[in-house]
Protein backbone atom coordinates (compact mmCIF):
# COMPACT_ATOMS: atom_id res chain seq x y z
CA UNK A 1 0.00 0.00 0.00
CA UNK A 2 1.38 3.57 -0.75
CA UNK A 3 1.01 6.60 1.29
CA UNK A 4 -2.33 8.03 0.94
CA UNK A 5 -2.04 10.42 3.28
CA UNK A 6 0.53 12.58 4.01
CA UNK A 7 0.47 15.06 7.32
CA UNK A 8 3.26 17.33 9.02
CA UNK A 9 3.53 16.01 12.80
CA UNK A 10 2.02 18.81 14.03
CA UNK A 11 -0.95 19.05 11.80
CA UNK A 12 -1.94 14.89 12.60
CA UNK A 13 -5.51 15.07 13.45
CA UNK A 14 -6.95 13.95 16.71
CA UNK A 15 -8.48 11.40 18.04
CA UNK A 16 -12.47 12.11 17.81
CA UNK A 17 -14.07 11.77 20.92
CA UNK A 18 -16.90 9.03 19.31
CA UNK A 19 -13.86 7.16 17.55
CA UNK A 20 -11.98 7.15 21.39
CA UNK A 21 -15.35 5.98 22.69
CA UNK A 22 -15.51 3.08 20.45
CA UNK A 23 -12.02 2.53 21.33
CA UNK A 24 -12.36 1.90 25.01
CA UNK A 25 -15.77 0.16 24.60
CA UNK A 26 -14.04 -2.28 22.29
CA UNK A 27 -10.95 -3.15 24.96
CA UNK A 28 -13.55 -3.61 27.64
CA UNK A 29 -15.38 -5.82 25.54
CA UNK A 30 -12.23 -7.65 24.17
CA UNK A 31 -11.39 -7.97 27.85
CA UNK A 32 -14.73 -9.44 29.23
CA UNK A 33 -14.55 -12.23 26.20
CA UNK A 34 -11.44 -13.30 27.07
CA UNK A 35 -12.42 -13.52 30.58
CA UNK A 36 -14.99 -15.61 29.72
CA UNK A 37 -13.16 -17.81 27.79
CA UNK A 38 -10.40 -18.80 30.48
CA UNK A 39 -9.45 -22.10 29.86
CA UNK A 40 -10.82 -22.83 26.74
CA UNK A 41 -7.95 -23.10 24.09
CA UNK A 42 -10.11 -23.41 20.94
CA UNK A 43 -11.56 -20.09 21.78
CA UNK A 44 -9.01 -18.37 22.62
CA UNK A 45 -6.93 -19.36 19.82
CA UNK A 46 -9.96 -18.03 17.90
CA UNK A 47 -10.44 -14.76 19.56
CA UNK A 48 -6.23 -14.79 18.69
CA UNK A 49 -7.09 -15.11 15.22
CA UNK A 50 -9.59 -12.42 14.42
CA UNK A 51 -7.22 -9.90 16.55
CA UNK A 52 -4.00 -10.66 14.65
CA UNK A 53 -6.66 -10.38 11.65
CA UNK A 54 -7.55 -6.69 12.95
CA UNK A 55 -4.04 -5.89 13.72
CA UNK A 56 -2.58 -6.85 10.73
CA UNK A 57 -5.24 -4.25 8.36
CA UNK A 58 -4.53 -1.55 10.83
CA UNK A 59 -0.71 -2.05 10.17
CA UNK A 60 -1.72 -1.78 6.62
CA UNK A 61 -3.68 1.15 7.42
CA UNK A 62 -0.18 2.53 9.61
CA UNK A 63 1.30 2.05 6.15
CA UNK A 64 -0.85 4.32 4.01
CA UNK A 65 -0.03 7.42 6.37
CA UNK A 66 3.39 9.51 6.15
CA UNK A 67 4.25 11.86 8.20
CA UNK A 68 7.22 14.38 8.27
CA UNK A 69 8.22 16.42 10.02
CA UNK A 70 7.23 19.96 10.56
CA UNK A 71 10.97 21.83 9.15
CA UNK A 72 11.08 19.22 5.77
CA UNK A 73 10.52 20.57 2.56
CA UNK A 74 6.65 19.27 1.06
CA UNK A 75 8.01 16.36 -1.53
CA UNK A 76 7.35 17.22 -5.26
CA UNK A 77 4.16 15.92 -6.38
CA UNK A 78 4.32 13.66 -8.98
CA UNK A 79 2.28 13.51 -12.01
CA UNK A 80 2.06 11.87 -15.34
CA UNK A 81 4.32 14.36 -17.08
CA UNK A 82 6.89 12.61 -14.66
CA UNK A 83 5.89 9.19 -15.92
CA UNK A 84 8.39 7.17 -18.18
CA UNK A 85 8.06 7.91 -22.14
CA UNK A 86 7.25 4.43 -22.24
CA UNK A 87 4.27 4.68 -20.00
CA UNK A 88 3.19 7.59 -21.36
CA UNK A 89 2.59 5.92 -24.39
CA UNK A 90 0.79 3.08 -23.02
CA UNK A 91 -1.42 6.01 -21.67
CA UNK A 92 -1.63 7.96 -24.74
CA UNK A 93 -2.31 4.55 -26.82
CA UNK A 94 -5.46 2.97 -23.96
CA UNK A 95 -6.82 6.61 -24.31
CA UNK A 96 -6.34 6.47 -28.36
CA UNK A 97 -7.72 3.30 -28.31
CA UNK A 98 -10.69 3.69 -26.53
CA UNK A 99 -11.23 7.17 -28.69
CA UNK A 100 -11.57 5.83 -31.64
CA UNK A 101 -14.16 2.83 -30.14
CA UNK A 102 -15.83 5.44 -28.66
CA UNK A 103 -16.56 6.96 -32.31
CA UNK A 104 -16.94 3.50 -33.84
CA UNK A 105 -19.95 2.84 -31.32
CA UNK A 106 -21.11 6.52 -31.34
CA UNK A 107 -21.91 6.44 -35.29
CA UNK A 108 -23.08 2.75 -34.82
CA UNK A 109 -25.97 3.41 -32.60
CA UNK A 110 -26.90 7.23 -32.58
CA UNK A 111 -26.26 8.12 -29.44
CA UNK A 112 -23.45 10.62 -28.32
CA UNK A 113 -20.17 10.05 -27.26
CA UNK A 114 -20.27 11.42 -24.00
CA UNK A 115 -23.80 9.25 -23.35
CA UNK A 116 -21.73 5.84 -24.37
CA UNK A 117 -19.58 6.87 -22.20
CA UNK A 118 -21.27 7.34 -18.99
CA UNK A 119 -23.31 4.24 -19.42
CA UNK A 120 -19.93 2.73 -20.13
CA UNK A 121 -18.32 3.75 -16.80
CA UNK A 122 -22.04 3.14 -15.26
CA UNK A 123 -21.61 -0.64 -16.42
CA UNK A 124 -17.63 -0.87 -15.08
CA UNK A 125 -18.67 0.61 -11.64
CA UNK A 126 -22.09 -1.86 -11.53
CA UNK A 127 -20.12 -5.01 -12.81
CA UNK A 128 -16.43 -4.91 -11.80
CA UNK A 129 -14.43 -4.75 -8.49
CA UNK A 130 -10.88 -2.50 -7.95
CA UNK A 131 -8.46 -4.85 -9.19
CA UNK A 132 -6.26 -5.65 -6.27
CA UNK A 133 -1.95 -5.20 -7.14
CA UNK A 134 -1.77 -8.71 -7.19
CA UNK A 135 -4.53 -9.12 -10.25
CA UNK A 136 -3.09 -6.14 -12.01
CA UNK A 137 0.51 -7.81 -11.62
CA UNK A 138 -0.83 -11.50 -12.51
CA UNK A 139 -2.73 -9.79 -15.82
CA UNK A 140 0.70 -7.94 -16.82
CA UNK A 141 2.54 -10.40 -16.11
CA UNK A 142 1.02 -12.79 -18.38
CA UNK A 143 0.59 -10.17 -21.39
CA UNK A 144 3.78 -10.02 -21.47
CA UNK A 145 5.37 -12.94 -23.26
CA UNK A 146 2.55 -12.71 -25.32
CA UNK A 147 2.69 -9.14 -26.66
CA UNK A 148 6.49 -10.27 -27.18
CA UNK A 149 5.34 -13.55 -29.61
CA UNK A 150 3.42 -11.33 -31.22
CA UNK A 151 5.16 -8.63 -31.77
CA UNK A 152 7.70 -10.61 -33.36
CA UNK A 153 4.81 -12.38 -35.29
CA UNK A 154 3.19 -8.89 -36.45
CA UNK A 155 4.44 -6.80 -39.41
CA UNK A 156 2.55 -3.32 -37.31
CA UNK A 157 2.60 -1.90 -34.10
CA UNK A 158 -1.46 -3.61 -34.01
CA UNK A 159 -2.11 -6.17 -31.55
CA UNK A 160 -5.31 -7.48 -30.85
CA UNK A 161 -5.63 -10.33 -28.21
CA UNK A 162 -9.19 -11.97 -27.33
CA UNK A 163 -10.71 -12.22 -24.20
CA UNK A 164 -9.03 -9.24 -22.83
Amino acid sequence: MTNTFTYRHSELPPVRPEIQAEIVALDCYIADLTLKMQGNYRELEQLAEVLDNSLDICLLNFNAIRIIADDAQQPPVISMKDLPFEQKLIIYSCSRTNSILLNLLSALTGKPQKVLAEEIALQSAIHANRPTEADVETFVDGLVPWVEKNKAESNSNYLYREGL
